[in-house]
């Protein structure tokens, strides 16, 4: 007789003892984390959330096309009504915050997309001292490495309030471009 084709599948002994050894220190080490008290800021601390989304202005126009070119595209890719093709690079959006009158954040935000040609999206996190406080945020859009870092005359999109923060207290500013600036 020859000896069976089918090998044994069973695990050693020394393998099901190492396995059962790592999971118990891996089940250990989330239950010692877990027990840790962790905090994302200190107790009593304020917090200022800025968000928003921004679909900018298209910065350059795209060269008009010729009719030789424009039988070529698609019927559902032609411009309507004569319109020029709008392709190129949205402008950069610049958000400013201010408290009590000091600048605490300006920065410049790049539009999303290969292209730069879809929507800004922005969120920060600022701490924000107990008390009275006069909060300014403006948002403008222009082009940094232009020099146009510098806020314009006629700002679309500005917040100015005065608000009593308290320990632990969360305000959200939210932007769109229906209302604008909004404070919760």
């Amino acid at each position: 007789m020859s000896p069976p084709i089918l090998e044994d599948r069973r695990p050693l002994t020394g393998r099901v003892v190492g396995f059962t050894l790592l999971f118990a220190a891996v089940a250990w080490g989330l239950g010692v984390f877990a027990a840790l008290p962790w905090q994302a800021s200190p107790p009593g601390a304020a917090l200022l959330k800025v968000a928003f989304k921004h679909v900018a202005a298209v910065e350059a126009e795209g060269e008009e096309l010729s009719p030789e070119e424009l039988a070529k595209l698609p019927r559902h890719m032609r411009p309507q009504r004569g319109e020029r093709a709008r392709t190129g690079k949205r402008r950069d959006a610049i958000l400013r915050i201010a408290l009590d009158g000091r600048r605490v954040l300006e920065k410049t935000y790049r539009p999303g997309g290969l292209r730069h040609d879809g929507p800004t999206f922005a969120y920060e996190e600022l701490p924000l001292a107990v008390g009275r406080r006069r909060l300014a945020a403006t948002l403008w859009e222009g082009r940094a490495d232009a020099g146009e870092r510098e806020e314009p005359e006629a700002v679309r999109w500005r917040l100015e309030r005065e608000v009593e923060v308290r320990p632990g207290q969360v305000f959200l500013v939210d932007f769109s471009e229906e209302t604008g600036f909004v404070l919760r």
